[in-house]
């Protein structure tokens, strides 16, 4: 009897082709998913044929239930880096392989994260609009620069500590959340949840959305970052109440905001936001960079190939489970 061919199921409509040079290269099945992607349909295709690997493209609600569904599936393998849709309880029970893309597209959101904040500290959107309007403000106009001014990181990993250097090589001084693994060797001081808002011209969003830290950025946190700060989230859109940010930058306790995620997306026009001066949108594109798009299909594919294959997976990829050889 022939073996069963192997089935890797794309949480998405598309995909790039180094995953389906990569896959099909092994002799793997490559379905991909249209239309909404509930939990219903994931369950209701997790049971119509065999799977064995979900490669999670976007945020679907990979939950127990999901994953229960999924009897024969050995690996998840994230494009990007954020699981918070992912139980990852469940699929470590369940003996899943959780694996992400690493470092590859690490470099992508720290560099929107460095455009929001040149953009906020020098009004660049405020001033293209007056240009537009007929008004030239060169004779009244002071901005300010980023040397000299304090930067708070909350989110000290990967993306976190590129944007920390990239801070520093503008002479920013740089703090984060006091921990007891932080390397003294990065130039970074650790400090409180309070005095980092209380100390930062700027503080940037990128930490892992919890159970914990959700909505934490709020009427209370605002109360205590210093006047006139700015906020940027290239992290994930539920870490802020976007209710009480509406209203910090109306009353102008903060000078600016950047967000390239949001609690629900695509957003409503109902979005408190919307109405809120000094703010810049982005559709969730930190990572959508062509090269970086390229690294993060490749090593999604590579991971599964290892898992499926009973090679190595790459240590940085690694985020639920160790034994990697398919029973």
């Amino acid at each position: 009897m022939a073996a069963t061919q192997l089935r890797v199921l794309v949480t998405h409509n598309q995909v790039h082709p180094v995953v389906m040079d990569r896959l099909t290269g092994i002799g793997v099945r490559v379905d991909l998913m249209e239309g909404p992607i509930t939990e219903e349909v994931l369950v209701r295709e997790l049971q119509r044929a065999p799977t064995h690997a979900i490669l999670m493209r976007g945020n679907p609600p990979l939950t127990s239930k999901v994953i229960e569904a999924g009897s024969t599936i050995k690996v998840i393998a994230k494009q990007g880096v954020g699981v918070d849709t992912l139980d990852l309880a469940a699929a470590a029970k369940q003996g899943v392989v959780v694996t992400t893309a690493g470092d590859a597209n690490s470099g992508a959101v720290a560099e929107l994260t460095m455009a929001f904040l040149l953009a906020l500290r020098r009004e660049v959107m405020r001033l293209n609009n007056r240009m537009r309007a007929g008004y030239w403000d060169r004779p009244t106009y002071q901005g300010q620069e980023l040397l000299g001014q304090t930067l708070g990181v909350i989110g000290l990993g990967r993306i976190g500590r590129r944007v920390a250097h990239l801070a520093q090589c503008f002479g920013m001084r740089v703090i984060t959340l006091a921990r007891s693994s932080l390397d003294t060797n990065l130039g970074i001081d650790a400090v409180s949840l309070p005095q980092l808002l209380s100390e930062a011209d700027v503080v940037s969003l990128h930490c892992p959305l919890t159970s914990e830290n959700r909505g934490f950025m709020n009427k209370a946190t605002f109360a205590l970052m210093k006047p006139g700060a700015l906020l940027i989230n290239t992290a994930r859109g539920a870490l802020i109440n976007e209710k009480d940010l509406a209203v910090a930058l109306s009353e102008g306790k903060l000078a600016g905001a950047a967000l390239d995620v949001l609690s629900v997306e695509p957003t409503g026009p109902d979005n408190p936001l919307f109405s809120a001066p000094n703010l810049i949108f982005t559709p969730h594109i930190g990572s959508e960079t062509a090269a970086s798009i390229e690294r993060t299909a490749r090593r999604a594919a590579e991971n599964i190939v290892a898992v499926l294959t009973g090679t190595a997976v790459e240590p940085e990829c690694l985020l639920v489970g160790r034994d990697c050889t398919p029973s």
